[in-house]
């Protein structure tokens, strides 16, 4: 059972690095694209995000914000804003994803699949 235990633990935790990830590429995508949809990929993201990682995501993001213009700042603390409005909940995830879906489904099913590479594929100049 321990050993199960611990298996579970490693998957839930890649689970939430790859999340997180998804997040930050999505966020620094946003940042220089100023991409509507990216931007909602990034809250899909953080709605998926138990209530501890949104707030250290929303911590993380408003340090990033202190250090930008001032446009970009307004931009990423308004994210950090619409990620504290609420306790999400799985259906909001839910229903977050299927609302991205409909504008671009690539970073849809990213999500849903963890895979934070996405965005790094579709920008890669922006990861260069």
């Amino acid at each position: 059972m321990a050993f199960l235990d611990r298996l579970l633990s490693r998957l839930e935790k890649k689970t939430v690095d790859r999340t997180i990830d998804y997040f930050w590429d999505a966020i620094l995508v946003f940042s220089s694209n100023r991409d509507p949809v990216v931007r909602m990929a990034a809250l899909a993201a953080a709605k998926k995000a138990s209530r501890d990682e949104r707030a250290s995501m929303v911590k993380f993001l408003r340090n990033f914000a202190s250090d930008e213009d001032d446009d970009l700042t307004l931009l990423l603390n308004q994210i950090a804003d619409e990620i504290l409005l609420r306790d999400w909940t799985i259906r909001d995830a839910v229903v977050e994803g299927l609302t991205l879906a409909q504008f671009d489904e690539e970073f849809a099913i990213a999500l849903e699949k963890f895979d934070a590479g996405v965005f790094r594929r579709r920008f890669p100049e922006i990861f260069s």
